[in-house]
């Protein structure tokens, strides 16, 4: 159970909009050109923290698997339905092993010893971890030296628990060493030498990282290296890959930094008073260009990189960084900025990890179009609440709103019975669903989770909650008790709440327990009429289900889905 979604009210925090769009056409374009070379891609989710809407965007759009670096990330992978084969990057100590059996299908290994734990505990576990052998090709970070190939790789196959899955190096992190055709050649080669001593049927060669698809691309990668593991290319669009010339089917626009602007004054260029270090260190430098505009913005050290920080404002300039600041020139900016305004940045990569993993950074992912506006409403009464619905004349209430009344519409459902119907058929059609759940004890949870990935538990909001069972505190859940609503407000909490439904959903449904606005415990009328009213602010809104509605409380719940359709008093 996440008990409070979001950073807080209190002060607007950075954040990165995360184009799902791009990135799942940037994800088909590799796999596509890597495929003419009989290449499959592994897409790299690290970059986001395991954030499961990108690895939902790379699986759509071709991916083999996910590699990830972290278990962190990965159980976030697990916990959101993502069930794709996942391959651990970075090579587990032997004590994480049983964690590394439980979470991965594959891991990247070079030491003996690390493989041996595996196999033991696979065995314990009645499983079969599938292990690349990594070989180090003189980049010098992991690997076998190639001389202890072939006696480690006859070893490995006599351990039960565990199966060669195949090779893998890696280039360019540590000794920026380039791909070539002599060392993949040699990658290739030394496969070849595996599958014809032992007879094993090596699926992966794993030629390395981002930086292999520019000489892939060339079409210099030897016919026997048939795996990559694309984290930049997909995310960035291979800003860090193709530095001399872009690489026109990818876009770099997936990932925008924005943040605001807490200043605006015209001031020298050259600081006052004799100056010394500055917070880090170092000795900063300045050109007298008399007095300019300059700019403050809550974007600092502690979330980003700055030195990798590309405005998107033509005339910005930045100067330099805080821990809590970035210190800009914008003189020469139009139309002038104003306190409050925001301005955005794209980031390479090293900005891009730092802003995905600084907990003070808000991350927004969204789809190039939400979902539009319905026109017509589809309202689905149960039959003993039928006559209800006439007698409260809720067909004409909605076409005083402008919606008409169509069995194709939005779906709108009354029903006496405590269990919803609406997520499972929306997820039916919609591969990534959001839910804002206003309950009182979340008793359905079990049915909504069966709903997964489709319906991601980050993206299930639960607003009004009295009691927590030890399904609800164990999943990693948005959950806005009723203490929450005191605390914050109902605005606020339907703010978070519908951040946490929309991000990176195709849209989202509003299921609206009775019990969380009639037992005397929990929201009062007018705190339900606010929740109402905030989704009627939010685009995105696929269908409205009320449960546990009896005959008598049927036109106070239509009341409340006219708030949500957007009535006003004026």
């Amino acid at each position: 159970m996440v008990v409070s979604a979001g950073l807080g009210g209190l002060m607007a925090a950075p954040r990165v909009t995360v184009d799902l769009d791009v990135v799942e056409r940037n994800a088909r374009a590799v796999v596509r050109a890597c495929g003419r070379s009989g290449v499959g891609v592994f897409g790299v989710t690290k970059g986001t923290c395991g954030m499961p809407q990108v690895a939902r965007a790379m699986l759509r759009g071709g991916v083999i698997g996910i590699g990830e670096s972290r278990f962190e990330n990965i159980r976030r992978l697990r916990a959101a339905g993502i069930d794709a084969k996942v391959l651990l990057l970075r090579s587990p100590p032997p004590r994480l092993a049983d964690e590394t059996v439980q979470l991965a299908d594959i891991s990247l290994n070079s030491e003996l010893a690390t493989i041996e734990e595996l196999s033991r505990v696979a065995e314990r576990r009645s499983r079969v971890h599938e292990v690349i052998l990594m070989v180090d090709l003189g980049d010098l970070r992991e690997g076998i030296w190639p001389d202890d190939l072939m006696p480690v790789v006859e070893r490995i196959l006599k351990l039960p628990g565990v199966r060669l899955a195949g090779l893998g190096t890696n280039l360019t992190c540590f000794g920026a060493v380039l791909p070539s055709e002599e060392n993949m050649g040699r990658l290739a080669g030394y496969a070849e030498r595996v599958r014809g001593e032992f007879g094993v049927p090596l699926e992966y060669v794993s030629g390395g990282n981002s930086s292999s698809l520019p000489f892939l691309l060339e079409g210099r990668m030897p016919p026997g290296v048939n795996n990559l593991r694309l984290g930049e290319t997909i995310l960035q669009g291979g800003r860090d890959t193709f530095f001399d010339e872009p690489w026109e089917e990818l876009d770099r626009g997936a990932f925008l930094l924005g943040g605001d602007l807490v200043e605006v004054k015209l001031k020298p260029s050259v600081p006052i008073g004799e100056t010394g270090v500055d917070a880090f260190g170092g000795r900063p430098r300045f050109e007298d260009r008399g007095e300019r505009l300059r700019g403050i913005l809550n974007i600092g050290r502690e979330d980003v990189d700055a030195s990798v920080l590309l405005p998107v404002e033509p005339g910005l300039e930045i100067l330099g960084a805080s821990s809590d600041h970035l210190i800009i020139d914008v003189t020469d900016v139009r139309p002038r900025p104003v306190v409050g305004g925001t301005l955005h940045f794209e980031m390479g990569y090293g900005a891009l990890l730092a802003a995905m993993t600084s907990e003070y950074v808000r991350k927004v992912p969204m789809f190039d179009q939400p979902p539009p506006r319905a026109e017509t409403i589809a309202l689905r009464p149960d039959p003993a609440l039928r006559p209800g619905t006439t007698e409260v004349k809720t067909a004409e209430r909605l076409a005083e709103l402008g919606f008409a009344v169509d069995p194709d519409g939005l779906p709108v459902r009354f029903t006496g019975r405590p269990t919803a119907t609406l997520p499972a058929e929306l997820t039916a059609t919609a591969d990534a669903l959001g839910a804002v759940w206003l309950t009182g004890r979340a008793e359905l949870l079990p049915a909504l989770l069966e709903l997964r990935p489709r319906l991601a538990p980050e993206n299930l909001a639960v607003v009004g909650l009295r009691e927590a069972s030890a399904l609800v505190k164990q999943t990693p859940l948005p959950v806005h008790t009723i203490v929450d609503v005191d605390a914050r407000g109902m605005r606020e909490v339907m703010r978070r709440a519908l951040d946490a439904a929309t991000a990176g959903t195709r849209g989202y449904v509003v299921l609206c327990d009775a019990d969380v606005y009639t037992s005397g415990a929990g929201l009062s009328h007018r705190e339900t009429h606010q929740a109402m009213e905030a989704v009627a602010a939010r685009p995105g809104l696929l269908g409205i289900e009320f449960t546990g509605v009896d005959p008598a409380g049927l036109p106070l719940a239509a009341d409340l889905l006219m708030s949500a359709l957007g009535r006003t008093i004026l």
